[in-house]
């Protein structure tokens, strides 16, 4: 996704942005002033990367009592696409949901932009990220061309932005990454803030409208009010699509501020409100604390007796797992389709996430030094760190590690100046924290914390590390039976769908099918201002008794992202997960800034295996020697 591309330096991602089609490329001239008229509009019938063309409909038309302008029927959008993944579609949400979630997801992006002047907003060109008013308008762009133009297809062309060629400016595939800090050379004009602002707000609007004109014509009973009223499921879906694709560059704003050493947002609102928890309606209500934010996941670490037996491993036997998504599940992304059956040998999983003291411990035993431990694209990444850290004379260690161009800790590591021993022979200069290091966190530097996951590692370290263990990473599939079955459901019998283990049986959540409380389940939503210890929230704890499953940090597995049997591309956006198979690795359980909405243990993320400016972490897995526990 755009959110996560790094800069388009890459070779990896000049090879996927290779595999788009030539036609629909950006112009080589990009220094030549756009014109809007003179944009070629991609033809979503013909199924173009990121196409903005809808075909007329000359169908009849769904015109609820009232409407003013008609909505495209959701027959005439199946036919649009050709995958038929609309068809599969069958949750019905109501209008009052929806909203709910407008309300919710826009919020939460307002926070995370919260006190940022416009020159941050700007930001300054980085690989790793884009720029805060790009990616506002990069919202705007997708609600009203993956959206708004599908249900109102009468929307007039020059509704929103008039005057600029909004596809050059904020379309991902087409603005080429270095060319979103300079719009005006690359696409002709360069909207102020309050432009891209009014835009977002007023594709939000039409979209609002859109809500209150859809209904369910196959209703049979009336609603009691307004809000109760039932969108058919294609509405609903592509609605909550949208939503989702704001939430996930909520994330990846909070993300940027800390890339970039701004002071950290607002993470919880002024006022008591609920909340947005799945992709199906479910709300829940923030419990609100006067405790003070750095503190908020206290409330939920666990006594000296549990940090002492929490450690270790789990055993799983080996069996049959079904690993991607259900037909009657009720949100599917296209990498999650579809269900099938693999087998897996016997394993051990780490009960918790890799903490910042035991990383430490392999950077102390020479683990960045020792290439045994590496793999070849890893100790390739690590020398081309080396290489760039003796090229650029004068650059400090906190700007180098900020850089990400770490060469001898995680990214963000610093090493803490020595202070005179204390009377108690402690050193008075790092006594809460990692002996030796510091972190910096968004604006500033603090103790690295010894019993938080380490953070913000690369795919190429956190597989070093499990090899200095005698370990490696899970497996996608080994992930997700630690988080998703227990031992009462698991190993079953292949191809008995009645059986425990089976798709049925699998678990929404890490504990079960509650709706993931931030307050008390897990860190998420960005409610606790950071990691918490890997032993908190110990009501989230798996069934396998793994615990911090979902929130706290993405975990890296060892699994390439690659489709599963029976893909097909989501429509309307097709550049969902396509584009990236191959290239990255899987990633599971979101991060203490994921949205709830996204996470539960079936999604499937990815990042490029260099990545390190994103909350990643991981846990430890072990082969069964002879394959039997």
């Amino acid at each position: 996704r755009e959110r996560t591309s790094p800069g388009g330096t890459r070779p990896a991602v000049a090879r996927a942005r290779a595999r788009v089609p030539a036609a629909y490329m950006p112009p080589a001239d990009v220094s030549a002033k756009a014109s809007p008229a003179a944009s070629q509009p991609r033809d979503r019938w013909f199924h173009g990367v990121h196409a903005h063309f809808v075909p007329s409909m000359s169908r009849e038309r769904d015109v609820p009592p009232g409407a003013a302008v008609a909505l495209a029927p959701p027959s005439s959008l199946k036919d649009l696409d050709v995958y038929g993944t609309l068809r599969e579609k069958h949750v019905r949400l109501s209008r009052g949901q929806i909203r709910a979630m407008y309300s919710d997801v826009r919020e939460r992006t307002k926070r995370a932009l919260a006190g940022l002047s416009p020159a941050q907003l700007r930001a300054v060109p980085e690989p790793s990220l884009n720029p805060f008013d790009w990616g506002l308008g990069h919202i705007a762009h997708f609600y009203e061309f993956m959206i708004l133009r599908l249900l109102a297809t009468e929307t007039p062309e020059d509704a929103f932005l008039p005057g600029h060629d909004k596809h050059a400016l904020f379309d991902s595939f087409r603005a080429a990454h270095d060319d979103r800090w300079r719009p005006a050379q690359a696409a002709g004009s360069d909207p102020g803030l309050a432009e891209i602002q009014d835009y977002l707000d007023g594709v939000t609007n039409a979209l609002l409208d859109c809500v209150g004109r859809a209904f369910d014509a196959n209703a049979t009973t009336r609603p009691k009010s307004d809000d109760d009223v039932l969108l058919d499921p294609v509405s609903s879906y592509l609605h909550v699509y949208g939503i989702v694709h704001e939430h996930w560059h909520v994330e990846d704003f909070i993300q940027t501020r800390h890339t970039l050493g701004y002071a950290p947002p607002a993470f919880v609102p002024e006022t008591p409100k609920t909340y947005a928890a799945d992709c199906a309606g479910g709300r829940l209500a923030i419990q609100t604390t006067s405790v003070p934010t750095e503190r908020r996941a206290e409330r939920n670490a666990p006594n000296e007796t549990q940090k002492r037996t929490h450690g270790g491993y789990v055993s799983v036997p080996a069996g049959r797992y079904v690993l991607g998504a259900s037909r009657g599940d009720k949100w599917v992304f296209d990498a999650e389709r579809w269900a099938h059956e693999v087998a897996v040998p016997a394993f051990r999983l780490a009960r918790a996430c890799v903490t910042n003291a035991e990383f430490a411990a392999f950077a102390r035993a020479g683990g960045y030094e020792n290439k045994t431990l590496w793999s070849h694209e890893g100790w390739r990444w690590l020398q081309g760190n080396r290489k760039w850290r003796n090229a650029e004379v004068g650059v400090d260690e906190a700007s180098a590690s900020r850089a990400g161009r770490n060469v001898d800790a995680p990214r963000y590591w610093v090493k803490a100046e020595k202070k005179k021993e204390s009377v108690s022979g402690g050193s008075d200069g790092n006594a809460s924290g990692v002996e030796g290091w510091l972190e910096l966190f968004f604006d500033s530097s603090r103790p690295l914390r010894p019993d938080a996951p380490v953070t913000h590692v690369t795919w190429y370290e956190a597989e070093a590390y499990c090899a200095w263990v005698g370990g490696r990473l899970p497996t996608e599939a080994e992930w997700e039976i630690a988080a998703r079955t227990d031992p009462s459901t698991y190993p079953s019998k292949s191809g008995d769908e009645n059986a425990t283990g089976s798709a049925r049986a699998r678990r929404e959540y890490p504990w079960g099918k509650e709706l993931p409380c931030a307050s008390t389940r897990a860190n998420l939503d960005g409610f606790h201002g950071g990691v918490a210890d890997v032993s908190a929230f110990p009501l989230g704890e798996s069934g396998w008794g793994c615990r911090g499953m979902l929130g706290n940090v993405w975990e890296w597995t060892s699994s390439a992202f690659l489709p599963f049997p029976g893909f097909a591309m989501d429509f309307p956006y097709r550049e969902n997960s396509a584009p990236w198979f191959g290239y990255r690795k899987v990633c599971k359980g979101g991060c203490w800034a994921t949205s709830a909405p996204i996470a539960r243990a079936g999604y499937r993320h990815s990042f490029w295996p260099e990545m390190n400016a994103v909350y990643t972490g991981f846990r430890v897995a072990m082969d069964v020697k002879g394959g039997k526990l």
